[in-house]
Order: C-alpha cells, then structure tokens, then sequence
C-alpha cells in the first residue's frame, strides 16, 4: 500500500491491505445479540486454565450494576487465528526463519474447520493470507515473507480489527513484534477506541532480550499505561499491553527467538479454554460505554476479560 492511497484511506475511514478495501471500524459497536452481550473469559490458576466452571462461578457487573447471567459456555467451536507478524528489518535473518516456524505451529495447533488470515508489517502493510481462509493456506504463505523496513504497529492493528467483518466466530488475534512503532499514521488512541469497540481478542507476543519481571518494573510498566494516553509518543512501548488488557487477551514476552514457537502455540491453547459469558443486560444505558466487571468464585483463581464495551 502506498503512502499516497494509505493517507486516503485513513481519511475515508477504509484500511486497504494488499488489495482488499475493508470498512473501517472506527464507528462499530460491539457485536452482540439483540439484546444480549457475549464475553470472553479467561480463568486460571497457578497460570493454568480452570475448567469445569458453571454460571454459579460467575458474577457480572454492567456499568456497577449487577447482572443475572444467562450461560457460561466452555464451546469446542471453529474460530478464525489472525496473525498481525512484524516484519520489520529487525527480524531479518534468522529471526524471521524462526517466525515462521512459530507461526506454522500455531497453524499446527489448529483443526481443520477452524479459519485465518495473515497480515504482516513493517512501514508497508500487506495482506498475505485473507481471512477466513483454510489453516492449509498459509504454510507455502509464510514462505514468501520477507524482512525490511520501520515497524508500523498502530496501523497493522487497526487493519486487523477492520478484517473483523471477514472472519467468521470467534476471532483471536495473534500479535508478534520484536519492537515499538516507529512509522504509523494513526494516533494509538485510535486503535484502542476501536478495540473497544470490537469483540476481537488480542494476544501480544513480544521479543525482548532483557525483559526483567520485578515488582519495579510492574510498576513502572503500569504507571507508564496510565500515562499513554495522555503522551502516545513517550508511553508508546506500553500500546501493545493496553492493547491486550482492553480486550482481555494476554501477553507473552519471549526473552530469546527460540521460545516463539512454544508462545504461539501457548496462544492458541489458551484462547480455546476460554469461557463465552452471555447476560442480557438489565438496569444499564443501551448504548455508549459500558465498564465489565467479571469476578469468579474460589481461592486463588483469576479472571480476565475485556474491560468493557460500546453499544
């Protein structure tokens, strides 16, 4: 895509990637029945997914107000993988022998009538494989990729969102990138508002070296997201965990290239444990932001879910 059509496509609301124009979704809501809301839900304990739950496990709040749930559903269904894969010059070389490698076992990890579609991105967006195309499409794919150019993060996320209105059920978005954004157009606040209004859910992978887990940097990681909207271009390194955390993904920091095999497929597994909570929402505004709060009885269990939703 050209820099030229890009700068027209942002400003009529299109993403085009590798020929195919897709509605923006700057203005969608976020999908739901008539009058029910469905919500993904990750429960784990000790970092392994809990099985087995029921309704009663679960409360619900809708904008703080207490909400009867419908069905907890723990769903052997089809979904749609949408690998977002950073290409950037940085990855070149023997990085990009092993990306590849992690993303054919992520396809691995996948049944035959599940569906994907592979955007990849350096300052250039292409789409590689469009969604919903068969897990068998994407091996001889991967093979022609190549690595070069700046990392156009904000931009490659929101072309993926767009691509919503390809796939078919359930949508997880993989996201590989071994960097932060050096050459989007798009403001990264833009994204995030538009990941809220999306049901897609966003899984990071991310290469650092010198990744440390420390109870400082946790809390320098989390006072540098409160501070990302106010000054995108200083917090920027922090789009992709707000990212994740809007729309209760989870990230994976790979600290050596030889470990993205096993994240990419961690992926996957993961997102097929995850629960589909529907409730039909009572006492609440229809439309506009709604802030979730979904809690799960018994010690020592966690639960993540999106923070909330736009109707």
């Amino acid at each position: 895509m050209t820099r030229r059509w890009q700068a027209l496509a942002v400003g009529l609301g299109l993403a085009c990637v590798g020929g195919l124009t897709v509605t923006a979704v700057a203005g969608q809501t976020f999908r739901t029945g008539v009058d029910a809301v469905a919500v993904d839900v990750l429960v784990t304990r000790d970092g392994r997914p809990v099985t087995g739950l029921t309704a009663d496990d679960f409360s619900v709040r809708d904008n703080d107000v207490p909400q009867r749930i419908d069905a907890v559903l723990l769903e052997d269904v089809p979904i749609t993988l949408l690998l977002v894969l950073d290409t950037s010059g940085s990855v070149g070389g023997a990085p990009l022998v092993q990306l590849r490698a992690a993303a054919e076992a992520a396809v691995e990890a996948l049944r035959p009538d599940d569906r994907v579609g592979l955007v990849t991105f350096s300052d250039k967006l292409r789409m590689v494989v469009e969604p919903p195309s068969p897990p068998s499409r994407l091996a001889d794919a991967l093979g022609r990729i190549r690595a070069g150019g700046a990392t156009a993060l904000y931009d490659a996320t929101f072309a993926a969102f767009a691509l919503r209105e390809h796939t078919v059920g359930r949508t997880l978005m993989l996201v590989f990138s071994d960097g932060y954004d050096t050459a989007s157009w798009l403001d990264p606040r833009a994204v995030l508002d538009t990941a809220q209004r999306s049901d897609v859910v966003v899984y990071g992978v991310h290469l650092d070296r010198f990744a440390r887990d420390s109870w400082w940097n946790r809390q320098a990681r989390a006072l540098a997201r409160r501070w990302l909207p106010t000054e995108p271009h200083l917090f920027g390194h922090q789009y992709l965990p707000q990212l994740v955390e809007d729309t209760g993904g989870s990230v994976f920091v790979a600290k050596d290239i030889g470990r993205l095999r096993a994240s990419f497929t961690r992926v996957v597994s993961e997102f097929r444990s995850r629960y589909l909570l529907t409730y039909s929402p009572v006492g609440v505004e229809s439309t506009g932001w709604h802030e979730l709060d979904v809690r799960v009885e018994g010690r020592g269990r966690k639960v993540q879910a999106r923070r909330g939703y736009f109707r």
